[in-house]
């Protein structure tokens, strides 16, 4: 027979059907649960990333500092707020003191780390070494608006082209050549040995002023003041490379002129880069090092060096350029060659600013070849055993120049004219003087080594 039915079999199934439903909820609880902490954790991410988005928009557009941080503060306060608050709902509670609480934290949480992290990249300050005043400093003050530190060494001056020692960088001028330019004196020439705008003790400018053309006329301001028909230039590094391009816009200004160890002479030259493998790899392996340089050149590069600079004061960006420069290994172009010990003062006036934008204006510059096969002058060149350049970038300097000789120099790296002043200190001067060179002049088409 069928069972009647009884209320207390009622209440029976009504436990079974409670019991089963909180068991079946409690999946998509836990998982709306579990989702809403996510948010939350998330939400602190989020409102760091827009802090930094935020910051850095407004200080490339308004060039304000102060600005820059407020605004970042406030949409970071939004971000984070307006997450927690969804966190909150989504966990379905609708206690104030729970939102209250998951707001405060979010926030508390966001601009804590927003703060950090922007301290650690652009408040912190960095060592930088100035060039040490000295009463052999003079300057000239140039009609482009530049004001040129520089050191004249001479003897008996029996050669009327003066020299100029172009250095490299750009922003980084030379505190180790004085033993080469002491060579060159001895040898009757007065060699002028200048700190490019924006480095060393020279003026610092706007860092949209900082172009190829601005350098190349302080170069040409500079053989005027001179009141030299003609000078003699020697470039090293990206020194070379300004001498190549002063030479295509006067061609007739230069005497000679000696290239050493020269960047290429054209941003298309080399697409696939300009380092040897090792120079390459030494180079990765020090921006891996100095993070905080690494993230701020590469801001400033794609185009933020206007928030770079603005929220970062000077000094510390030059102390880390500095503090970058120093790592890296000159003679990286030797694998087996443990570089000499340099002095801590051997980046001393360092700037990054200049460096930077420089660079951006000459990867945009007209390219100097065509003018430059065409130009008479006689040039050397000097390819170091040791540079972590490429071959093919020093030797595309004597295969542009019609009167050109090439030299190489064993066991000297980027800095050959430091690291082998007796060497290439008596090149030079033979080359100069037209006295016969102390080697056979290079001319195969392969690396010498």
């Amino acid at each position: 027979m069928r069972e009647r039915f009884r209320p207390d079999n009622f209440e029976g199934m009504t436990d079974v059907i409670s019991l089963s439903t909180k068991t079946n909820g409690s999946i998509p609880g836990r998982f709306r649960v579990a989702s809403a902490w996510l948010l939350a954790v998330v939400a602190v991410f989020i409102a760091v990333l827009l802090y930094f988005a935020a910051l850095l928009v407004t200080a490339q557009t308004t060039e304000n500092a102060p600005l820059s941080y407020v605004v970042a503060t406030l949409v970071a306060l939004v971000c984070a707020i307006g997450l927690a608050r969804l966190s909150v709902r989504l966990r379905g509670g609708h206690k104030t003191s729970r939102k209250w609480l998951t707001e405060g934290v979010c926030l508390t949480v966001s601009l804590l780390l927003a703060a950090g992290l922007s301290w650690t990249w652009f408040g912190a300050p960095a060592t930088y070494t100035p060039l040490p005043d000295s009463p052999a400093v003079q300057y000239w003050d140039l009609p482009t608006g530049s004001r040129i530190g520089y050191t004249r060494t001479a003897g008996t001056v029996t050669h009327a082209e003066p020299v100029l020692l172009v250095h490299g960088g750009p922003g980084a001028p030379s505190t180790t050549n004085d033993e080469f330019a002491g060579r060159l004196a001895a040898a009757g020439f007065a060699v002028y040995t200048y700190q490019q705008v924006g480095a060393g003790q020279s003026s610092r400018l706007d860092p949209k002023d900082y172009t190829i053309d601005r350098h190349i006329a302080d170069l040409e301001a500079i053989r005027q003041k001179l009141a030299a028909p003609k000078v003699v230039l020697i470039g090293s590094s990206w020194g070379g490379q300004l001498t190549a391009h002063y030479m295509a816009a006067h061609p007739d200004n230069v005497a000679k002129a000696v290239v050493a160890s020269p960047g290429a002479m054209s941003s298309d030259s080399f697409s696939d880069g300009s380092l040897t493998p090792t120079g390459n790899s030494d180079q990765s392996g020090q921006f891996a090092k100095h993070t905080r340089f690494a993230a701020t050149f590469f801001l400033a590069q794609v185009g933020g060096l206007r928030a770079a600079r603005t929220l970062m004061p000077a000094d510390t960006a030059d102390g880390l350029y500095q503090q970058f420069v120093h790592s890296l290994n000159m003679s990286a172009g030797c694998p087996d060659t443990a570089e000499a010990d340099r002095s801590a003062d051997s980046t001393a006036g360092y700037s990054l600013w200049v460096n930077v934008a420089t660079l951006a204006s000459a990867s945009k510059a007209a390219d100097p070849r065509p003018a430059l096969r065409h130009n008479s002058t006689p040039v050397l060149v000097l390819r170091a055993q040791c540079d972590y350049l490429r071959w093919e970038v020093t030797r595309e300097y004597r295969d542009t120049f019609p009167q050109s000789t090439m030299l190489t120099i064993d066991g000297a790296g980027h800095t050959a004219l430091a690291d082998k002043p007796a060497e290439t200190g008596a090149a030079v001067a033979a080359f100069l003087t037209g006295e016969s060179l102390p080697a056979k002049p290079y001319i195969a088409a392969e690396a010498p080594w």
